[in-house]
């Protein structure tokens, strides 16, 4: 019996440490298959950031207007944004020319460079160039599209961005903020000389016994295309080649209206000489120069036209029929 009772015990204190070898060995197993999924995690995050900063960050353009709509006696404030996501050093900005403006005089200009983190944890740059501008008359104005030039200053390459061309319509200006006291003399001087001119005119009428009436305006041959260009072409329109040849003919008439210059038979040289002639200036004839030079490669060699393009031929018509529109006015009044 004692034999038997102790072979008992030791079959008991057998299995028992079986028991705890199969438990460590299951402990150790569990521990490495932790390491090495943790191993494993570590690689694919370290693998997907390698990712990430291979994508090269992308510049983006935006130019806006604070109003679309801006008193005459007021300022038009135009803002151009240039933003990224990554260092401030990536990108160096070669070339923002001064924006080519119609109806509109530059008064002042501004920049200013900033940064935002995003949820991400990253940051994004925004570098703002603000532009105050004073309109001259009330009418239509406008901003020509502009050609930003910059560097990727990791890669070295070099590109350009384009900005959309924007107009703003100049109303009639709002009075000025006063005292009340200013506001009533105002009335007053203003009653006095309703009553004075009412007054004489009677007179006037008594004594001449006959009513004149005043001249029509005379409006410029120049303001005529003028109207006709802003009404006939659109320049957001889609169908681009036919707002170009619609946006030629009428430049063309215009010119040979304006100084008698055959533009259906005459070379551009000739064209330009018979214009040089007349007065006009060295840097309109360049622009001149160049948008015949677009519209014969456009018209003989089947080239096309991108909106950028487009903008800015129809900017250098504009802007010379305003000018022209400006020297006709002062030679008729």
């Amino acid at each position: 019996m004692a034999r038997t009772c102790n072979r008992r015990v030791k079959i008991r204190q057998n299995k028992r440490v079986q028991t705890m070898r199969n438990l460590k060995a299951h402990v150790i197993s569990v521990t490495l298959l932790l390491i090495l999924s943790g191993v494993m995690s570590g690689q694919t995050n370290d693998s997907l950031q390698t990712e990430a900063s291979l994508i090269p960050p992308v510049l983006e353009l935006r130019t806006y207007v604070e109003e679309s709509e801006v008193p005459q006696n007021r300022q038009v404030v135009y803002h151009l944004e240039l933003s990224w996501v990554g260092d401030m050093r990536r990108f160096q900005i070669m070339q923002i020319p001064q924006p080519e403006l119609t109806n509109l005089l530059l008064e002042s200009s501004s920049a200013s460079n900033k940064r935002e983190i995003l949820e991400s944890g990253e940051y994004r740059c925004i570098k703002t160039s603000t532009y105050r501008f004073n309109p001259v008359d009330i009418g239509m104005a406008y901003i020509s599209a502009m050609e930003i030039k910059y560097q990727d200053t990791v890669s070295g390459d070099v590109d350009a961005l384009f900005s959309q061309r924007l107009s703003v319509k100049v109303i009639d200006p709002i009075a000025e903020g006063g005292a009340g006291l200013n506001a009533l003399i105002y009335i007053i001087l203003l009653a006095i000389f309703t009553a004075a001119v009412v007054y004489f005119i009677i007179l006037f009428i008594k004594r001449r016994r006959e009513v004149k009436t005043a001249p029509e305006p005379m409006i410029s041959r120049a303001e005529i295309f003028h109207q006709k260009l802003a009404q006939e072409v659109d320049p957001k329109g889609t169908n681009l080649p036919e707002m170009t040849d619609l946006m030629s003919r009428i430049f063309r008439d215009y010119l040979s209206e304006a100084f008698q210059v055959p533009t259906t038979e005459s070379n551009t040289a000739r064209i330009l000489t018979q214009l040089k002639d007349e007065g006009i200036e060295e840097v309109n004839l360049q622009k001149i120069e160049e948008l015949f030079s677009k519209l014969d490669v456009i018209k003989f060699a089947g080239g096309t036209v991108n909106p950028a393009e487009f903008s800015m031929m129809y900017g250098i018509v504009e802007n010379f029929l305003f000018e022209r529109k400006k020297l006709e006015d002062a030679e008729n009044a």
